[in-house]
């Protein structure tokens, strides 16, 4: 494997050519800090920019090229990392070494920028018909988190904990968001978009790179000073006296969600040990502490979970559960996090844990797409490399996994009550 990096004034690129894969993903990434109000226009944005251009007025030609070039994938998707917003625009095909087409690997490289360069608008508003057809998909993907009762409870935990804070915001926000927004103000967020953010662009495959890149920059047209970059870290604030919210919920069960800051971990701990922490308490599956004590032993749940934020400094515990069973399930993660504080796990346990998490991260070096993630934030936020990481896991010992419990501080209990059922009916 070998990474290169292409310093091209106003954006840059990163190769990392390998053999291991028959395609080849390319992804173009906008980055900036993140604002509440911009999230549901950029999503939007990234959305109509994929969909048709000047060249490709319709989705049904888009499709038709991609199919063109040997099924293609072309798609933008907008995401939220602690602080940091990124549009990406990703491209993947098949290597150029098994397609015999002189111009192949120019005319499918070329494609995203010509699209992105070259969106279909007049007199600086978005084509109408174009823009209600990505306007009514989402809106139909905000009602669809009102069907999963993990999803909104989770959005609503943390809207709870502090809706001003970035943990919180959605990236796709509200319908009333998507209403409010116009085919001139889309073309706002286009120039902003260009204007004001960061541009980085990952390619990884078996491919000539430095061809490649020389196609890139024959296309992109991107004339942005570089900024600076947005620091990725949340700093939620830490409570005093624990937050406690109720609300109905519409499903047939309750929910509990209990978030935990994270204090004081070093960057090392919070990219490793903690990792190996949360595995063992609650995100192990059959083999975390909390599956063991609320579902095994005490039959007291449907699901329990933990979801480690690295980059918001939280850790998210939730339950579905009978409402009449919330208080103790609550007892009994606080119970379970101190005996973890006062006598961690034995050897054979955190050895089982390593190897388990060690073998998905060397399944992550064998799937282009987290091979690709994993140089991004190395990129972004210094995230040690697969290979580094997997010898910081076989060396984390148990006091670092007692130091990472003591770092937990309890912020906020939520809980998603289902009633009585006489109550919902």
């Amino acid at each position: 494997m070998e990474y290169k990096k292409y310093d091209c004034d106003s954006y840059n690129i990163h190769t990392i050519k390998t053999d291991k894969f028959k395609t080849v993903r390319m992804e173009i990434i906008f980055s900036r800090e993140v604002i509440k109000e911009e999230l549901p226009v950029f999503t939007f944005l990234s959305d109509i920019l994929t969909d048709c251009s000047k060249n490709y007025q319709r989705r049904k030609d888009m499709a038709i090229k991609l199919e063109e070039l040997y099924k293609t994938i072309f798609y933008g998707v907008t995401s939220k990392t602690g602080n940091l917003l990124t549009i990406s625009f990703v491209l993947e095909f098949i290597s150029p070494d098994y397609i015999n087409e002189n111009g192949y690997l120019e005319d499918v490289v070329s494609l995203p920028f010509k699209v992105i360069n070259n969106p279909r608008v007049k007199n600086k508003e978005f084509d109408l018909t174009n823009f209600n057809i990505v306007k009514k998909r989402l809106l139909e993907e905000i009602e669809s988190v009102k069907e999963s009762s993990d999803k909104l409870a989770i959005m609503k935990s943390l809207k709870a904990m502090d809706e001003k804070s970035p943990s919180s915001f959605k990236v796709y926000g509200t319908k009333e968001d998507i209403e409010n927004i116009t085919p001139a103000s889309l073309y706002k967020a286009y120039e902003n978009l260009f204007n004001h953010s960061n541009c980085d662009i990952f390619v990884i495959g078996n491919a000539n790179m430095d061809e490649i890149v020389k196609i890139i920059k024959d296309n992109f047209v991107n004339h942005v000073i570089k900024l600076k970059t947005p620091r990725l870290l949340v700093l939620n604030k830490i409570r005093k006296k624990v937050l406690k919210v109720t609300e109905p919920s519409p499903f047939l069960q309750s929910t509990l969600v209990m978030i935990y800051n994270i204090k004081d971990l070093s960057k090392k701990d919070k990219d490793t040990s903690f990792h190996v922490f949360n595995y063992l308490f609650g995100s192990g599956g059959l083999n975390a502490e909390l599956y063991r004590v609320l579902r095994s032993e005490e039959s007291l749940c449907y699901a329990v979970r933990s979801l480690y934020l690295k980059n918001d400094e939280l850790l998210l515990i939730e339950v579905s559960l009978d409402k009449s069973n919330v208080s103790k399930a609550e007892k009994l993660i606080t119970k379970t996090l101190n005996n973890f504080i006062k006598k961690g796990v034995n050897e054979e346990t955190l050895n089982l844990a390593k190897k388990n998490l060690v073998i998905s991260l060397k399944m992550a070096s064998d799937n282009n797409v987290a091979l690709l993630n994993n140089y991004v934030f190395h990129v972004f936020d210094n995230l040690p490399l697969i290979d580094e990481r997997i010898e910081m896991i076989n060396k984390v010992e148990i006091t670092d996994l007692i130091k990472c419990a003591k770092s937990l501080v309890l912020n906020t209990v939520y809980v998603q009550d289902a009633g009585d059922d006489n109550e919902r009916n």
